[in-house]
């Protein structure tokens, strides 16, 4: 499949075909949990808004210590839907109007790169967020990693509390494991498949050259666990990838909370309902959070695919104790700004009253940086070639292999797998002190998202990537602005990647730099090992070969999902602080936000796992246990 016929894609198209993913998604689960309550009658202790990563367990974890909680979703409950249960349709997942807010970012302070970028349309670039029960946990890859253990010692530094060392946060890895199914791919999804098992022994040899890539000694290599390696400390090498998985079906966010309420705890959980503001104590010296105003009607947010127009009225929710803000790294500092905390230039903009002065609120936007090496083979690989992804009328007549052997519970069956067979964790330069490249194997065409990405992905059986993960990035130079004061309106969301100063130099871009090399380096011992298998680079191709070409077609190509730290944790004598080290909305009262959006630095290589964490992190805040 060519880049041009890839970009030739239109909106309108890929409406055609998810419109028929709902025929795709009829199967009923024992987990699916109770009719939803309404949150007319009740009192409430805590607001929790958002039931992701973040307000999900928070939500949960309080109302199993006897705190009233009102938990508010924008999104549905699509627990019955093949695209939220199956791994492997993750990408479909984000391309579901019944569970996809899609969001258009600018990646360059230079328009003029981001018109070079193929993936960018006329609106910007795509950046796919979930809006479901679960949040983003519904449509994410599921792939549970640890930070590292540097990343909680930095916290500490910044805010200056201990409680945030790697120590003390072990505590809370052990309490998502609590709840959180974390489960390990069989190796043999990836070593059936002798193509795939050969560019896994090449990796193997690359990354330690005097060990062996033979199908037994992968086997044992893969039996690693890299979470106890980066519990341990620092780590490189081959790994599988951990996923929020239970018998090969997406967990997550959503089951916590709808297990707690199953089993009586006091929490109510209402769907399809969107906050569009924080309500004040007016009486208060104090800015004080008392409530939330919301509409109850699904989506009506600008950002989903299957948006409406308002026509319900808007209902108050009021809280005894605390709000908590948990809407995501976009919405949570939109929500903020919309009631009035933020920059005061931006919120008289906007005719906002404002409320408290913060002017970190939607600045030092965080994201990894990633990039793909694909190759062409010559015939379709093993272990995708029977699939049916995304065949509305395969999965409706069962006669899709791949799904079949996910329902037969199969061990094996790459359904099981979001599609990363394997990872390498690498330092891009001997001297960098963390592992800061993560490198995946990927049995398909990926290479970053536009309108139809999924589709022509599960179509791409001939094609092989190496998928490179920037961590640890140093660019804090993103913003999340208002559009207006609509709350149904997307924000203006720019990423202003890379350093502007002197691009092609930047530290983050040279490690992909080094990425690419090594992918290639990769592909050369495959050809030695196997010359009768032919292997062709098609992206970025043989033509960008000079290590200034990399870096020019990676600062245009490259891309991220991770989005994080627009609600800047810190001491309260930083100006760009929003929250305090225990969540606290600074200059109020009875305000909180517990999301990806409170890191000051993007922590680890993936963002879920540290994300529960400080979800639990936060409900010992809460009920006192930090002090």
């Amino acid at each position: 499949m060519s880049t041009s016929s890839l970009n030739r894609g239109s909106i309108a198209a890929l409406f055609a075909f998810v419109a028929l993913l709902p025929q795709c998604r009829s199967e009923d689960t024992s987990s699916a949990g109770k009719p939803l309550a309404s949150a007319s009658s009740g009192a409430y202790e805590y607001i929790v808004v958002g039931s992701g990563a973040g307000g999900g367990p928070l939500a949960a974890r309080l109302a199993r210590a006897g705190k009233r909680v009102l938990l508010l979703e924008a999104g549905d409950d699509v627990a019955k839907s093949l695209t939220y249960r199956v791994p492997a349709m993750h990408a479909l997942a984000t391309e579901d109007p019944s569970m996809a807010w899609w969001f258009w970012v600018q990646h360059s302070k230079d328009p003029a790169i981001d018109r070079q970028d193929w993936k960018r349309t006329a609106q910007g670039v795509l950046y796919p967020r979930g809006s479901a029960l679960g949040g983003s946990t519904a449509v994410n890859a599921m792939v549970t990693v640890l930070p590292s253990r540097a990343d909680w010692n930095r916290i500490a530094e910044i805010t200056g509390d201990r409680s945030w060392r790697a120590d003390a946060m072990d505590a809370y890895y052990d309490r998502v494991r609590e709840w959180l199914g974390i489960e390990l791919p069989e190796p043999a999804v990836a070593l059936r498949d002798d193509t795939v098992a050969n560019f896994l022994g090449a990796a193997a040899r690359v990354d330690q050259p005097d060990g062996a890539g033979s199908a037994a000694s992968l086997s044992t290599v893969l039996g690693h666990d890299v979470n106890e390696a980066l519990r341990a400390g620092e780590t490189t090498g081959l790994y599988r990838l951990p996923l929020a998985t239970t018998n090969g079906e997406r967990n997550g966010a959503r089951e916590r909370v709808v297990r707690t309420a199953d089993e009586g705890h006091p929490l109510t959980i209402v769907t399809n309902a969107f906050v569009t503001r924080v309500l004040w104590d007016e009486s208060a010296a104090v800015p004080t959070a008392r409530g939330v105003e919301y509409v109850p009607q699904h989506a009506v947010y600008g950002a989903s695919l299957a948006q409406e127009k308002v026509t319900a009225e808007p209902v108050q929710a009021l809280a005894s104790a605390e709000v908590i803000v948990s809407a995501g790294t976009f919405n949570s500092p939109q929500l903020l700004m919309l009631s009035g905390v933020g920059e005061d230039t931006q919120l008289a903009a906007h005719e906002i009253a404002a409320r408290v002065a913060l002017p970190g609120v939607g600045e030092n936007l965080q994201d990894r940086y990633e990039a793909p090496v694909v190759s062409e083979l010559a015939r379709p690989l093993d272990v995708v070639a029977p699939c049916k992804l995304g065949d509305q009328a395969a999965a409706e007549a069962d006669t899709d292999p791949c799904l079949a052997s996910w329902r037969a519970g199969a061990a094996d069956g790459v359904y099981r797998t979001p599609g990363f067979l394997a990872s390498l964790l690498v330092r891009s330069r001997p001297e960098e002190p963390l592992a800061d490249l993560q490198v995946f194997a990927v049995p398909t065409d990926a290479r970053g998202y536009y309108p139809g990405y999924a589709k022509d992905s599960a179509a791409a059986k001939q094609r092989f990537t190496w998928l490179l993960l920037k961590a640890h990035t140093k660019n804090h130079d993103g913003t999340v602005k208002l559009s207006g004061a609509s709350p149904f309106a997307r924000p203006v969301i720019a990423f202003n990647s890379y350093d502007e100063k002197d691009p092609l130099h930047d530290p983050d871009l040279l490690a992909l730099v080094a990425g690419v090399k090594l992918a290639r380096r990769i592909a050369t011992e495959m050809r030695a090992l196997v010359p009768s298998d032919p292997v062709r680079e098609v992206w970025p191709g043989p033509a960008v070969s000079s290590d200034d070409e990399l870096a020019a077609w990676i600062r245009k190509e490259s891309w991220g999902h991770h989005a994080c730290c627009t609600n800047k944790m810190g001491r309260n004598d930083d100006p760009s602080a929003v929250v305090d080290s225990q969540f606290r909305v600074i200059g109020t009262r009875g305000l909180r936000v517990v999301d990806a959006s409170v890191f000051p630095e993007i922590p680890g290589t993936f963002i879920a796992l540290p994300t529960y964490m400080i979800a639990e992190k936060a409900a010992d805040a809460i009920l006192g246990a930090v002090r």
